[in-house]
């Protein structure tokens, strides 16, 4: 089934993957460290590890709770970043390097880059490898061959987990991200309704459908009857305001599987499938009906005139478009408040 009406985005684009990318990675964070603290006092018996998780347990819990409070993006992913950096840092202090244990350092870029941004994440992520080189050079003299023990294992597979949620949660916050794009470049910004780009291709797809069953197939084009005076006699954010309002109303009029959208200006097109004429000219009155007992903003009284064209065989999308547009034209010409037929030029 074909959409009638886009949803209207939630507000906050980017900003809003940033802040849940944060309440997860806190979320997260909190549960990890606790976890990963009982492990190593109850199985490897390492209390300074332990209790710098606890720490970075405790730490990631106030965070998490203050950005629910505060709501303060830039203060809670410098939170993430810091108390990630520094717990990862002194780890490897504490186990001097071995284990493994460099291998949590892979987690800066994406971490950083994801909450601060390139140039941010850029300088951290370069100050933090730096700090690491030299860390690995003065020790070099002093590390002997690795051994691999449950430790490292852990270690591998700890990170490796980490790496797979980070990346999990960066492509899901990227395909949503693209959902909204491909949204808005559907969706008409004032109404709400699909916009004439979008309202092609769902005619086109019908058009297929229609050659391929033999359905039938029907355009309504409608307009607002003397809307240019209503802008003049009240100011254009009202006029504004009755496109909205006569939007929401050809949305609700509508069936099922109709799509209705702003064709431009103050016109709106409705794709009608499986409608016969008599079935359009039904639908068509209903509307106009509905509208003389409708009251819009201030109470403003509005008529509609519609131009009605059904597919016929030979008929391509814009010479049926083309059919109801001359028809809107004849419904206003005839005195406006009406519906015109288009008729079958297939033959001509």
């Amino acid at each position: 089934m074909l959409p009638r009406k886009q949803a209207h985005l939630k507000q906050g684009g980017p900003e809003r993957h940033q802040r849940r990318l944060v309440y997860v990675v806190l979320t997260l964070m909190t549960g990890y460290f606790a976890m990963i603290g009982s492990l190593n006092v109850f199985l490897f018996h390492a209390y300074p590890t332990a209790a710098l998780d606890y720490i970075g347990g405790i730490g990631s819990g106030l965070f998490l709770r203050y950005f629910h409070q505060s709501q303060n993006l830039r203060i809670a992913s410098m939170g993430v970043v810091a108390i990630l950096i520094a717990v990862m840092l002194v780890f490897v202090h504490i186990a001097d390097g071995r284990a493994y244990s460099l291998i949590w350092i892979t987690l800066v870029p994406p971490i950083t880059f994801f909450l601060l941004g390139r140039r941010m994440g850029a300088c951290v992520t370069g100050g933090v490898f730096l700090y690491i080189i030299a860390f690995v050079y003065l020790r070099l003299p002093q590390w002997q061959p690795i051994e691999v023990g449950l430790g490292t294992l852990l270690n591998i597979i700890e990170v490796f987990i980490a790496h797979l949620l980070l990346f999990q949660l960066y492509e899901r916050s990227r395909s949503e991200a693209f959902a909204e794009l491909e949204h808005l470049s559907e969706t008409d910004k004032l109404t709400g309704l699909v916009n004439r780009s979008r309202l092609d291709v769902i005619l086109s797809d019908e058009l297929l459908q229609h050659e391929r069953s033999g359905r039938p197939l029907a355009l309504i084009l409608s307009d607002v009857d003397h809307f240019k005076r209503i802008n003049d006699e009240h100011g254009h954010l009202i006029g504004d305001d009755i496109l909205k309002g006569i939007a929401d109303f050809l949305f609700a009029q509508c069936r099922q599987s109709d799509t209705c959208g702003r064709w431009g200006g103050e016109e709106f097109l409705i794709i009608c499938p499986d409608t016969a004429v008599e079935e359009a000219i039904m639908l068509v009155e209903r509307i106009q009906q509905a509208c003389h007992a409708q009251k819009f903003i201030n109470d403003i009284q509005v008529s509609l005139s519609f131009g009605v064209a059904v597919h016929t065989a030979g008929t391509d999308a814009d010479q049926l478009l083309q059919r109801a547009d001359y028809a809107l034209y004849e419904a206003k010409r005839q005195g406006r408040d009406r519906y015109v037929i288009a008729q079958d030029t297939s033959s001509d």
